[in-house]
């Protein structure tokens, strides 16, 4: 039975961030190289360092919509796949969001960010050469977090809670020898963390900044659905499945320099994706035997650095780029989970619209660099590709 249900079930890695983390939750932010951790002003500062917001300025708020469209080609590299050609994954549009709201008076803050935080989505062609590893993948994480901030001095506090909820979907067809199957998970779960950020006025120039979000333990419920040769119904029943899934720690540190219109960011991040040890099954119904898939993710780290510059009274442009390091190892590596160190640049600018509104625009193209899998579970075969996105936000 084992070996009809043991589906990939490696976390989707998204080709835009650090595992399957959405690394840019403002488009301001992201057109400087995704840095933000000690920005102020910006309304996305309720994700990137909440304790920021507790300037005494009052209201503001935005909406940042993303657009990332992804292309992972697969090479089969030994074995009877070699004959096989390169296959690129099924073109998609992915369309994560953010939005924030803050209010400051005094020496108080508070902010609520609400917005896609995690994600992935990686589908192949049907029919192609990896089926029976991957057909579609699919993680998808909804963040509320509402935050706290006070000023003392020139140093600022931030505390918090998240709470995430998130839905998994995956597909494979399953071999019989001389015919197909296909099996479909439907999974989602809820639970929360905690969040901690400080902010610090070193100089009238230079800020730092340091955020740190919590990992979220979560118990993932759905059903299981086989589409299997009649001769093996009754091995392979749908019914309802149990799984689990923790999102990681992060931690980031940042720094802005500010001359005259000049701005140049720096930000440094740690995932504790080693939380991903090991993914497990468990089947409703008692004849099904559990499925462990081993994952052995380690942490990633990233570095982004931007720079924006006062055009005009009502304009400023900005740019940037990173590099993101890989979080899955070369031996779990599979087509449900193409997961690659990348690096991007961007270019992004802001129009200052009547009534103090702000338009923030952004576009950018990374790179994921080649890697070979050397998992003994799933095809041979190397992975590269790049990802075009860019964004469109408001903010006042």
């Amino acid at each position: 039975m084992k070996s009809i249900t043991l589906m990939a079930l490696l976390l989707p890695a998204a080709a835009w961030g650090a595992g399957y983390e959405l690394a840019d939750q403002s488009v301001l932010a992201a057109g400087a190289g995704g840095a933000g951790a000690a920005r102020e002003g910006d309304p996305g500062a309720v994700w990137y360092n909440p304790a920021s917001i507790a300037d005494g300025r009052g209201w503001r708020g935005g909406v940042s919509l993303f657009l990332a469209v992804p292309q992972i080609t697969a090479y089969p590299t030994s074995g009877q796949y070699a004959p096989q050609k390169a296959t690129t994954n099924e073109a998609g549009v992915a369309t994560p969001f953010a939005a924030h709201l803050a209010y400051s008076r005094g020496r108080w803050g508070a902010g609520l960010y609400v917005g896609t935080s995690h994600g992935a989505t990686v589908t192949w062609p049907a029919g192609w050469w990896g089926r029976y590893d991957a057909q579609s993948t699919s993680l998808l994480v909804l963040r509320t977090a509402p935050s706290l901030s006070l000023r003392l001095g020139r140093v600022r506090l931030g505390v918090g809670v998240h709470v995430d909820y998130a839905t998994m979907d995956i597909q494979r067809d399953l071999d019989f020898v001389d015919t197909s199957g296909s099996t479909h998970l439907q999974l989602s779960g809820v639970s929360a963390g905690g969040d901690a950020s400080i902010w610090v006025q070193a100089a009238e120039t230079l800020s730092f900044g340091f955020t740190y979000q919590s990992r979220t333990v979560m118990h993932l419920d759905g059903a299981a659905n086989f589409t299997t040769p009649a001769e093996f119904a009754g091995r392979a029943m749908d019914q309802r499945i149990t799984s689990n899934l923790t999102l990681p720690d992060r931690f980031a540190l940042g720094a802005a320099w500010v001359r005259g219109p000049l701005t140049l960011l720096v930000d440094a991040t740690l995932t504790l994706w080693s939380v991903n040890d090991t993914q497990t099954i468990h089947f409703a119904q008692g004849g099904m035997p559990d499925v462990k898939q081993p994952q052995n993710w380690h942490e990633s780290f990233s570095v982004r650095v931007g720079a924006e510059g006062t055009v005009s009274a009502r304009m400023k442009m900005r740019g940037g780029a990173y590099y993101d390091h890989s979080a899955a190892p070369s031996d779990t590596l599979t087509a449900a989970s193409p997961d690659a160190a990348r690096v991007g640049l961007t270019l992004g600018g802001t129009v200052l619209l009547p009534r103090g509104v702000c338009m923030d625009g952004f576009a950018a193209v990374a790179i994921l660099l080649p890697r070979d899998s050397t998992s003994a579970d799933a095809i041979p075969a190397s992975y590269s590709g790049y990802v075009f996105y860019a964004g469109l936000g408001v903010r006042r």
